[in-house]
Parts: C-alpha cells; structure tokens; sequence
C-alpha cells in the first residue's frame, strides 16, 4: 500500500513537471524573423566597464541606436571575470531568440585551448567580426633591450628570467608563446596581469619586464614612460611608421585583435543576418568611422564565409601553441578550505557514529548521509566540469534511495522523476531565468 502510494504520487508529480516544461517550451519558442526584434536585445561584453571591448560596443550600439539601424535599443552588460568565460556562458545558455548576444576577441578562443573553457567558436553562431586593432611588444623606455631581437636572444640565452605580463590563458599570453615559439630556446616567464591598464602599471613599477598592447593602448600609455620594441603586423603601422615588425626583426608573428558578435547556437538564420547587416551599416557610418581612425582600429568588417575562413585560420594559429603549467603561489584560501572540511568530517562521522541507534536526535545516520552526499554534490559541482544536469541525476536518485525505505524503493519513477527534474531545472536556470550552470 505504501509502495502504491509512493508510485501514486511520483507519477503525479512527473505528470505536472511535464506539464510545465510543455508550457514552457510552447511560450519560449524563437519568434519570427519578420517580428524581430520586439523588444532590447543584450549584448553581454564579458569585462568590467571602460576596456576596450566595452568602448567599442558601446560606441557601435550607440551608432545603431542614434541612426535607427534597429527598431529596438541594444543594451550593453558587462559581466567580467573567469578570462570572459562567465559572460561567454551566459550567452551560450541563453535562448536562441536573437535578443542576446556577446561580443568578445579572440578570447573565445584561447579559452578553450588554454582549458578554461570546454567549448569555443563552436558552441556559438558567428554574427560578424569588426574592428581590427595593431599590437605592439613593449618595454619601459629605460630598458636595456633596444629592440626585439635584443630581447629574445636574452629569452633565449637566460630562458625565464624575461617577466612576460598576460592575462594567462587569454590572447595576450598566447602572442607571448607563439612570440617565444619563433626563436628555439627561447622562454619568457608568464606573469599573471588583466588588462592593459594593470599590464602598464606592471612595467612602471618594474614588476614584469614586458608585455603587448594595442596600438592606442601604447600611444595612451606612451608618454608615462612605454617603449615599443615591434609591431606585430605584416606591415608597419601608419601610427608608428619607425618602428619596424617582428618579422622585420627576423622572428614569424602576425597577429592582431578583433571584435567578434556571437549569438547563440541554434538562432535563425534570417536573425543573424539582419544583425550582421545592421553592425556593417553602423561600420560605415562617419561617427564610427571618426572613433575608429581616433583609436587606430583598422575598420574591417566580416560576416558569413569570409567570418568563418578568419576563425579557422586564428583557431588553427592558436591550436599550434602548447600551454606549459606556469608557477604560481598556492592557493592558501583553498588549502585552509580543505583541510577544515576534512576535520569537520572527521568531527561529523564520529557524531554519527556515536548518535547511531538513537531515535528523534538530528544527527541520525540517515542525516548523515544526506548531509554527505550534497557535500559531495557540490564539491564535485564546483570543481569539475561534469555536466550539471546529469550530475544532478544521479544526485536525486541518491538522496530518494536515501530518504526513502531502501527495501520499497520506486526505482522507476524515482529515476523518471531525477532524469525529468534535473534537466527541467537546467533548463530553467539556463533559458529562463539565464542563470550560469555549468554545461
């Protein structure tokens, strides 16, 4: 009767979770070309605000919405941190809807190839790319290496002993491995800066002994003491016209930076492509093009095959680069972290062990083991990449078998109502309320 009960109520439950997903499914569908857009669309710039990412797609958005590109504003959140991962995931969890989109460089890439990410241009819809922007190799003007020759024989004679400020795993750390790829021997020692602003800093205060800029980043920063040593274009830069190329110097580096627009997998096509016409008219516009020749941004624009050959042949130039671990201090916060969990588990299982058998006390076994498995539940969760849905499965089933009398478990409809739930929620939390879940 009791095991009937139990079956009863799942199955209820099941039905009305289905119910809801159907409703939900129904009511979030991607609209129609034709209507869209209908209302803002988001555009999630994946760093804190003022950098040059944020600049730019403010500028643009700017643009679209003063000359009337689109019937509906386009409104620029910064969600920093993880490298531009938490922002990239946003997105990537986010409805194919057309009315979320990321802007991100070359990062999208360099964050799966360096681990931070396990996905990259793949798990997103390549709208456009715009702006490109020159990068230069910079010491403090004091310095004793007058060119990057001079530089890279040191790298090479004393490897890692040349401090090379990055933000590791992000494209400026992998110019400095491609860079340090082109002399055999040759080895900087990677230290971890953000952006430019801290990577300057770092080379005032003689913290690092170089790092790379963009060209306006140099030219801003250039007075307070900076000296570029090459330019990492195929030519020289008309902002900068003596100072010669890395290749001029006998060393293989072309690269630069470039804005790219990303929606999610799955948009419409027909939406892409009223986006990507947009961005292209707001290019030509004579306020963007003012802002770009002030910021030395070469005014590129790329869509549809053209777009998708640039990040094959990026991806393929960064997939040649081999990340090396790089030392760092340890994790002090997350040594103390552990080794309090583990004495309070000591402390917990003795708790339990010596409450077994006793009825109406908190700290029965049974709670005990609850307690366990979402410690581990979570721990898991946070430090891996297992997927959350199907972590949460076997979760669910487990904390059933647990609560309820282990010789009447439903085991059908317990692992329906695990299987139906888990993925229900992260649907949830990833579409609806667009909550980062780790995939």
């Amino acid at each position: 009767m009791v095991l009937l009960n139990h079956v009863s109520k799942l199955r209820l439950i099941l039905i009305r979770f289905i119910f809801i997903l159907i409703f939900l499914g129904l009511s979030l569908r991607g609209e129609d070309s034709n209507s869209w857009p209908q209302r803002p669309v988001k555009v999630i710039v994946p760093f804190g605000a003022g950098g040059g990412s944020d600049t730019f797609a403010r500028q643009l958005t700017r643009v679209i919405k003063e000359q009337d590109l689109l019937s509906q504003p386009m409104v620029v959140i910064n969600v920093g941190g993880a490298g531009g991962t938490i922002g990239s995931r946003r997105v990537r969890y986010a409805r194919p809807d057309g009315y979320t989109m990321l802007m991100l460089h070359e990062g999208i890439l360099t964050a799966k190839h360096a681990g931070k990410a396990s996905y990259g241009a793949e798990a997103f819809e390549a709208v456009a790319g715009t702006g490109e922007t020159a990068i230069v190799v910079a010491v403090k003007d004091n310095s004793k290496y007058h060119s990057l020759k001079d530089l890279m024989l040191e790298a090479k004679l004393s490897p890692n002993t040349l401090n090379f400020a990055a933000n590791l795993g992000a494209p400026s750390h992998f110019i400095g491995l491609i860079l340090e790829k082109s002399l055999e021997g040759a080895m900087f020692n990677f230290v971890q800066y953000g952006g430019g602003a801290e990577r300057y800093g770092a080379i005032m205060g003689e913290h690092v002994d170089m790092s790379i800029f963009s060209v306006e980043e140099y030219l801003r920063y250039k007075d307070g003491g900076l000296k570029a040593l090459a330019v990492c274009s195929a030519e020289r830069h008309l902002a900068l016209p003596e100072l010669s190329t890395v290749s001029e110097q006998g060393f293989e580096l072309e690269t630069s930076n470039m804005h790219f627009w990303w929606m999610p997998k799955g948009t419409s096509q027909a939406i892409q492509k009223i986006m990507a016409d947009v961005i292209s008219q707001a290019m030509k516009s004579e306020d963007m093009q003012n802002f770009m020749k002030a910021s030395w941004i070469d005014p590129v624009v790329m869509q549809s095959e053209e777009l998708r050959g640039e990040l094959i042949e990026r991806d393929h130039i960064i997939s040649k680069v081999a990340i090396r671990k790089v030392d760092v201090l340890p994790n002090f916060e997350l040594w103390i972290f552990g080794i309090v969990a583990v004495l309070g588990l000591f402390a917990f299982d003795k708790k339990c062990l010596e409450t077994q058998g006793e009825k109406g006390r908190l700290w029965n076994p049974k709670s005990c083991k609850v307690f366990l498995l979402t410690f581990v539940y979570v721990f898991v969760l946070s430090t891996t990449a297992i997927s959350y849905p199907l972590l949460t499965v076997f979760f669910l089933f487990a904390l059933g078998f647990i609560i309820a009398d282990q010789k009447k478990v439903p085991y059908l409809p317990l692992s329906l109502y695990s299987l139906v739930l888990s993925f229900g929620l992260f649907y949830l939390f990833t579409r609806v309320l667009v909550v980062d879940l780790p995939g």
